[in-house]
């Protein structure tokens, strides 16, 4: 994976590593605790917030994002660590959403905008907008989300972002299996490429894994059936992307299982190179071995290489 990272960097310039940026923020120790990238970590001990002096309305927060589809903007808004945090400091109600094209471009120009209500509530929301294409034929561009309107906070004036997803399109990517806990040649990773639930993977339930991968694809999650009766089944599933974990329960129903992928980025899609997937629990069964019958992986944007 590390050899590909030059590769992609040269051939792939609407991939987005560089993360957030923003109008301003507040100054903190340490000095990125109040940064662009603190609505991005996964950690609601740290969010995007603004100086004490700012007058909130016309702040922004902007996210590189590949060509591709804006569908969603998940949210968790205000600084979030406690619902006294939350209640303290003033949270976003209203964002306008501007899309920028193009990442070839020195003047980036608004190719679209929609505006987003966010309800009052100290959890992740996803909240459905309309959907902003993204880029032109080769490039991406970046979402530029700014703030309109706020929650008056309690105690302090500097309004906040915990944590900011914008969740793009999804559609079927081509991936490879790299390795696999499987003992039983009979019963390949393979089989479960097949479209067929007859045929199945399985695996000694302790210590159940397998990696994929999907070169030129952004990866945002995978969708998987669980085997034959008899067989123990899927019951958390832990996955690594980018040394960003996702942890999942799974419950024992029929059909189609989606787990999503972590991306480092600030948009779904943003996981690249080898993922690495960890059974960590089974409902067991009268067989000894954990069994999945089909796979199937999703991207949000294809670069190539």
């Amino acid at each position: 994976m590390k050899n590909k990272l030059p590769l992609l960097l040269l051939l792939c310039p609407a991939v987005a590593f560089a993360g957030a940026s923003a109008s301003t923020f507040k100054k903190g120790k340490p000095s990125n605790q109040w940064a662009a990238n603190a609505a991005i970590d996964g950690k609601t001990e740290t969010a995007w917030m603004v100086p004490g002096e700012s007058a909130n309305r016309g702040e922004w927060i902007m996210i590189d994002v590949p060509k591709g589809t804006i569908d969603k903007i998940r949210i968790l808004p205000g600084y979030a660590k406690s619902d006294e945090t939350y209640t303290d400091y003033a949270r976003v109600k209203k964002l306008k959403v501007d899309v920028l094209c193009c990442a070839d471009s020195t003047s980036m120009e608004t190719q679209s905008t929609t505006n987003v209500d966010v309800p009052d509530k100290n959890e992740m929301m996803e909240i459905d907008i309309d959907d902003l294409e993204v880029g032109n034929d080769m490039f991406g561009g970046k979402a530029k989300i700014w703030v309109v309107d706020i929650y008056e906070g309690q105690d302090y004036p500097s309004v906040a972002i915990s944590e900011i997803l914008v969740v793009m399109k999804e559609f079927d990517a081509a991936a490879t299996f790299v390795s696999d806990s499987g003992d039983d040649p009979a019963h390949m990773i393979m089989e479960t490429r097949d479209e067929s639930t007859r045929t199945f993977w399985t695996s000694p339930s302790e210590g159940a894994t397998f990696t994929f991968e999907a070169d030129g694809f952004g990866l945002s999650s995978f969708e998987f059936q669980h085997g034959p009766a008899g067989y123990a089944k899927v019951k958390k599933i832990k996955v690594i992307a980018n040394d960003v974990e996702n942890i999942v329960d799974v419950d024992e129903k029929a059909g189609w299982h989606t787990v999503e992928i972590p991306g480092p980025y600030g948009y779904t899609g943003s996981a690249w190179g080898e993922i690495v997937v960890e059974i960590l629990e089974v409902t067991p069964g009268t067989k000894p071995e954990v069994a999945i019958s089909e796979f199937r992986a999703k991207a949000t944007n294809f670069e190539g290489i």
